[in-house]
């Protein structure tokens, strides 16, 4: 006759699922980068960037004494990252809403306390626009995202950026956006930009063009310069529960020509 433990069952399942949410915990942490493809709002926003912002705090307090200078180098060409708290401020008139939502460090609020602690963001503060990639979006690599999270960890919004040497990235990321979405007439639009609206973000995708030098030497040191045309690209993506919310709220914050949309 078979022995039954069902206590032992009950406690190898508790363990299992412990182990995979530690794994997957682990796996966010040690992500590179971010499909953009894929992402919804419930991705672990502080989880991806909490390995990052440590080892950045952890550069900024190693006293540069005790490196030499090759290691020191080698610090700084790593890329650094920073966590700011946000919260619903007064705005005192200067704006077109009572409220708006700020990082409590602003230079605009530092003398203010918020009203409500809205989340937290995160953003790329230096790298090196060759080698990193945070995210990825058919394709085309982002060496720089911002990410906003909401206090319960949702993510809320995310700004990618790059200077593209290349204007059919820029054409990459504008096919993908007209599939997933459709393109809408906002107020208040920024020049060279247009509007989208997916099932699960709205899009604001924009370029600037621009002239740039490269700088590069001969083997005899002798100093070569080069211009070239590049095309600086900006994609913002808005979780529409965030939208709804703030519209509702009627707190001034980024994302806010979404909230009167032509139809």
């Amino acid at each position: 006759m078979p022995t039954k433990f069902p206590f032992m069952k009950k406690t190898i399942k508790i363990c299992l699922l412990l182990a995979s949410f530690s794994a997957a915990s682990c796996h966010s942490q040690d992500q590179k980068f971010v499909d953009l493809t894929q992402i919804s709002n419930d991705f672990d926003v502080s989880a991806f960037y909490h390995n990052k912002v440590k080892k950045t705090n952890e550069t900024i307090a190693t006293d540069p004494k005790s490196l030499d200078k090759k290691k020191a180098l080698a610090l700084l060409d790593d890329p650094f990252f920073m966590k700011d708290t946000l919260g619903y401020f007064k705005t005192d008139g200067r704006l077109p809403a009572d409220l708006s939502l700020e990082p409590t460090n602003d230079w605009m609020v530092r003398n203010k306390n918020p009203t409500e602690i809205f989340g937290y963001r995160y953003k790329t503060v230096a790298y090196n626009t060759e080698k990193d990639t945070l995210a990825i979006l058919n394709t085309v690599p982002f060496p720089k995202m911002d990410m906003v999270e909401d206090r319960k960890g949702n993510l809320m919004y995310l700004e990618v950026g790059k200077t593209s040497k290349n204007i059919a990235e820029f054409n990459k990321i504008k096919d993908y956006i007209s599939k997933v979405g459709k393109k809408i007439a906002v107020d208040d639009s920024t020049p060279n930009a247009s509007y989208w609206e997916g099932e699960l973000f709205y899009y604001m995708l924009s370029k600037r063009d621009n002239k740039e030098e490269e700088i590069a030497y001969d083997s005899q040191g002798n100093r070569i310069a080069k211009s070239m045309y590049v095309t600086e690209i900006t994609l913002a993506m808005y979780d529409k529960s965030y939208i709804k919310k703030m519209e509702k709220l009627h707190i001034y914050s980024a994302g806010n020509q979404f909230w009167k949309k032509q139809l």
